[in-house]
């Protein structure tokens, strides 16, 4: 419904102070305003890098490691301190072998790799507290001492989104009325779930679940919300924010990185929020990176699902000195990554990954969001809501 110009200006009155509280409470989480990696990583002196790869794969895991490669490569030339060209060993066949052989050579090189989950659990498994320094490229269900795993694991997302909500209710010193909306019998749409909700600070939170095209009566199951968190393969993200009713929902709607990735309904997707890594949503700071490269990259690797591994390619670049530099015992962060705030435990697990959060334009176009935007869009929803209160009441 239309807000009333008292409305209005009643939000222009009470707004200053909530946003105020909102910035204080969340102030990484808005987007980077310039590159903010160093410009060298500072590798130690006559460092030998190894990196493991699946370089002999096709499809799509030949896609994913090119878009690392280049990635990984940008960050190299970038570099003026550079002095080092890493070797590359083949992962597709075996593995823990490929591993072995770089391990076992004199002096010991950093390893940054490999990419497979279960290769990393082989790796894991076999190593011993001399093993080398190792950046592994997925999560293994074990630590191993030197070890640091960095994934883009998807729970990030869902953990950013719940951790805006949770500055937001702090802001208001009260509850922020939070949904979320998931595909049903999904296991990836359950894990978004479970690590939203184990992320709020406050309960209970609205969980409606959503069959494959029956999403005609979102609006009315998530209909009370401040704030609904979506999660939606990129096939589907269009319809379903078009079932909670898209721009006219009367509340802020944040969706997971995925809803981006179809770009021809995009135009359908305008006011939607969205968290994915600053590489994505801040288009200028990436330009500004790729025009200080010597060399262009191929737009194929630097957008969508492969530019969230082109900017793991670099971060891995950046993080692989902190690895070779750091302690067993050393909590390693990298606070301005190109794939989020990256921070790990002492064990080298990932800590946190927290994200940027964007916005669909005008025109399907994406750009950068700030959490000012967010609680205003929020504050205004509820005193629509409100307003639709007293109207009803009359």
């Amino acid at each position: 419904m239309t807000i009333p110009p008292m409305t209005i200006l009643s939000a222009r009155l009470i707004m200053p102070a909530l946003l105020a509280l909102a910035v204080s409470g969340c102030a990484n989480l808005g987007t980077q305003v310039a590159p903010g990696l160093p410009t060298s990583a500072k590798y130690p002196k006559d460092q030998a890098v190894v990196l493991l790869l699946p370089i002999s794969a096709e499809g799509r895991l030949g896609a994913a490691v090119d878009a690392i490669e280049a990635g990984y490569a940008a960050a190299l030339g970038r570099d003026p301190a550079n002095n080092r060209k890493p070797e590359t060993k083949d992962t597709s066949g075996d593995a823990l072998a490929a591993y072995q052989a770089a391990a076992g050579t004199s002096p010991p090189p950093l390893i940054i790799g490999p990419l497979l989950k279960n290769n990393v659990n082989a790796i894991a498994e076999a190593r011993s507290d001399t093993s080398p320094a190792m950046l592994a490229l997925n999560q293994a269900d074990q630590t191993s001492a030197g070890m640091v795993q960095f994934a883009l694991a998807p729970e990030e997302e869902a953990r950013t989104a719940a951790e805006l909500i949770n500055a937001l209710a702090a802001s208001q010193a009260g509850s922020v009325s939070t949904a979320i909306v998931y595909p049903q019998a999904d296991s990836w749409g359950e894990r978004m779930r479970a690590a939203f909700v184990g992320s709020l600070d406050k309960a209970p939170v609205a969980e409606v679940a959503y069959a494959g095209g029956q999403v005609g009566d979102l609006g009315d199951r998530v209909a009370g919300a401040d704030i609904v968190f979506m999660v939606a393969r990129p096939d589907a993200a269009a319809g379903v924010y078009a079932g909670l009713g898209g721009s006219g929902a009367g509340r802020p709607i944040i969706a997971t990185s995925h809803a981006t990735d179809t770009k021809a309904d995009a135009a359908e997707k305008e006011g939607l929020f969205y968290v994915d890594v600053p590489w994505l949503v801040n288009r200028e700071m990436a330009r500004e990176f790729i025009a200080r490269s010597p060399d262009t990259p191929d737009s194929d690797y630097t957008s969508g699902e492969m530019g969230r591994l082109y900017a793991m390619g670099i971060d891995a670049y950046y993080l692989g000195a902190l690895v070779a530099d750091a302690g067993d015992s050393t909590a390693i962060t990298l606070p301005a990554g190109m794939t989020g705030d990256l921070s790990f435990t002492t064990t080298g697990r990932l800590l946190r990954r927290r994200l940027d959060l964007g916005r669909m334009g005008e025109n399907g176009v994406t750009g950068p969001a700030t959490v000012e935007e967010l609680a205003a869009a929020v504050e205004l929803g509820s005193m629509a809501q409100a307003e639709d209160t007293d109207t009803d009441a009359g």
